[in-house]
């Protein structure tokens, strides 16, 4: 059966953009569940604000890196990864949780290098990056550090992880290219693969598309694509570089951090989204997958003429005549 049509996503547009930080190294945004505040590091901490710039507030510092902080479901936490070691322990960047107003931090990896932490839609699981085999690869493990699982397994670095709005699978970058692997099966899918490098992809909340970065017009900028890795739009136009794209929870805004205007600073998009185009039911004939847009008067015709040809031949004929009929009236009105 041969698939030649697939629902569309409607076009995305900007329509406006904003500047929400003003520093240097103010990276890595990730939305409140809620989407009134968003988390981000801050040089070495990490920090919140709310969604529109303002109430800016640290809520942790180490004193050594934090970095790559995102909320809870719940927003009652937060996760981030951490040059921060627990005394006589191997210097690691791990993976640390915090209470939303900085107290009780647990370190809950160890071992390697582990980091860029992506919390599971439903807030039970961690997929995360880990050196333990030699190079970042992506694992999945508890919420609270147990049950550690490698999910791919390859020989260069995979890039930092997001999950499907259903929570059964994990978007990724790998070598230029997107990928998404099943949680379960562990099998890779390659969603983007062009002569471009493709970077850092993350669903929009509905799971219709990806915010990603792409070089593909020299500087990392942020474009879109269909889940299924079709339709690419461009969605900023800067000389210098995008970071981080991190869709808000109701998907009309995309939190990122950029050097546009000098310093990394995090920026806000806020989006138009058409409606998307939905094909008319498709009709299966001789084993092939066929979409047809008919005019409904010729589909009634085919429908009466499918029962019997006779039939079809008699309503061409009454047909012709009403119209030489009609012709012969318009001429004689005309004498």
């Amino acid at each position: 059966m041969a698939l030649l049509s697939l629902p569309l996503a409607g076009a995305v547009t900007v329509t406006d953009h904003y500047q929400l930080t003003e520093g240097v190294n103010q990276v890595a945004p990730a939305w409140s569940p809620d989407g009134d505040r968003i988390v981000y590091s801050s040089e070495q901490a990490i920090w919140t604000m709310n969604a529109d710039g303002t109430d800016k507030k640290e809520a942790y510092d180490s004193i050594v890196w934090d970095g790559e902080p995102v909320f809870s479901t719940d927003g009652k936490h937060l996760y981030f990864a951490s040059d921060h070691i627990r005394p006589f322990s191997a210097k690691f960047i791990n993976i640390h949780v915090v209470d939303i107003d900085g107290l009780n931090r647990t370190q809950i990896t160890k071992n390697a290098d582990m980091r860029a932490p992506a919390v599971s839609p439903d807030g039970k699981r961690l997929a995360y990056l880990s050196k333990l085999t030699g190079n970042y690869d992506i694992w999945v493990m508890g919420i609270n550090g147990s049950n550690n699982t490698q999910i791919t397994e390859t020989n260069i670095n995979e890039g930092a992880p997001a999950w499907t709005p259903d929570g059964e699978q994990i978007v990724y970058s790998l070598d230029g290219d997107i990928w998404k692997v099943d949680t379960e099966s562990k099998i890779p899918v390659i969603l983007k693969d062009n002569e471009f490098n493709n970077y850092n992809p993350v669903f929009n909340p509905e799971g219709t598309r990806m915010a990603f970065l792409s070089d593909k017009e020299g500087s990392k900028d942020i474009w879109v694509m269909n889940a299924d890795g079709t339709g690419m739009e461009q969605l900023t136009f800067s000389d210098q570089d995008e970071m981080d794209p991190a869709w808000s929870p109701d998907g009309k805004s995309i939190a990122y951090s950029s050097n546009k205007a000098g310093e990394f600073n995090i920026w806000k998009m806020e989006l138009s989204i058409t409606e998307p185009t939905i094909p008319r039911e498709p009709r299966y004939i001789d084993e092939e997958y066929v979409v047809e847009n008919k005019n409904p008067i010729i589909e009634k015709l085919e429908d009466f003429g499918s029962s019997s040809p006779l039939r079809l031949v008699i309503a061409a004929f009454i047909l012709g005549a009403a119209i030489v009929i009609m012709m012969t009236k318009y001429f004689v009105k005309k004498l």
